[in-house]
């Protein structure tokens, strides 16, 4: 680190759709931040050539290549698919022992420091028990720390395969009366909020607000909409030129009923009811899902522009038309 800003960063996972939009907007970003993009030594991806990105290939479990490769290193982003999570644990206490002295782990979930959203859905409890590894590390290594990235659902991802209850293809609609307003966010928002809160001068001695030091152990909090139900599928409704009348929308089920239903199904192995379990808590009014007003300051902050929700929801169900 030096003059008071970040300026080495490991980027493990940079291929991913968070890794790699936050690694286009880092690379665009006027600070001079040098970006190591980590990657297995089987992975086919590949990256832009820049001045200020160094591609490294190696194992996740082979200590001597981590150390290699966290040596020198300011922060360590962690954007890892579900199937390599098992690594990070492992590459944190690495990073720690390479001197690196923050952590972004793999988050980009709903709100880690909610405690209905934290004991309700078993997705959150490792999340949780990741931070708190950083934490003890840091017993050890002094100085490090991490910062939690919380996105709710991801927009695009989640509309285009109908998780918010909206179907457009067969123009059907499960609607939960006792939901409310959840925030949720597009890859682009995520990838620039990472980037413009890592280029944050570390400590502000005029506002701390607006201080990667605010960030240490604690969350950047991002979000695209904060929106209902009923205003995606009036979205979709537009996006696809279709009237309600075309749509058959089912408003007889209750959140309440669907986490019920969602913790039996658990019970008996069904891991498809962790991620309702997961979207009951996003959607369901007051169990975590809005966050809204953390996500405005940190707009604020970062002046992250505003976004069209019908132009991205044409994106995903219009077909460009």
């Amino acid at each position: 680190m030096s003059d008071n800003h970040i300026r080495k960063i490991a980027l493990v996972g940079a291929s991913g759709n968070i890794g790699s939009t936050t690694l286009t907007h880092l690379l665009h970003s006027p600070h001079p931040i040098h970006i190591t993009a980590i990657s297995r030594p089987d992975s086919t991806a590949t990256f832009p050539t820049h001045s200020r990105l160094t591609v490294l290939k190696g194992s996740y479990d082979d200590p001597t290549f981590l150390a290699q490769a966290f040596a020198g290193q300011d922060l360590v982003m962690f954007a890892l698919s579900f199937m390599a999570l098992n690594a990070e644990k492992p590459m944190i206490e690495a990073a720690a022992i390479a001197g690196v002295k923050w952590i972004v782990p793999n988050e980009y979930a709903g709100d880690g420091l909610n405690k209905s959203m934290v004991e309700g859905v078993p997705v959150f409890g490792p999340k949780r028990e990741t931070r708190r590894y950083v934490e003890e590390l840091a017993g050890k290594y002094e100085g490090l720390k991490w910062i939690g990235v919380a996105t709710n659902p991801f927009l695009e991802f989640c509309l285009g395969r109908k998780l918010f209850g909206i179907d457009q293809d067969e123009k059907t609609a499960t609607i939960y009366p006792d939901a409310g307003s959840f925030n949720t966010s597009t890859m682009e928002m995520i990838g620039l909020a990472i980037a413009r809160m890592l280029a944050l001068p570390i400590s502000n001695s005029e506002d701390k607000r607006s201080s990667l030091e605010y960030y240490a152990n604690n969350f950047l909090y991002v979000s695209s909409f904060c929106v209902t139900q009923r205003q995606l599928l009036a979205s979709v409704q537009k996006a696809t030129g279709t009237k309600e009348a075309e749509w058959k929308v089912d408003e007889s089920k209750t959140v309440k009923g669907w986490v019920e239903e969602c913790r039996e199904g658990l019970k008996k192995g069904d891991m498809k009811a962790g991620w309702g379990l997961t979207f009951a808590y996003y959607m369901g009014e007051g169990l975590g899902g809005n966050y809204e007003s953390k996500a405005r300051e940190d707009r604020r902050v970062l002046g992250l522009p505003e976004e069209d929700l019908d132009e991205i929801v044409k994106g995903v169900v219009g077909g460009g038309k």
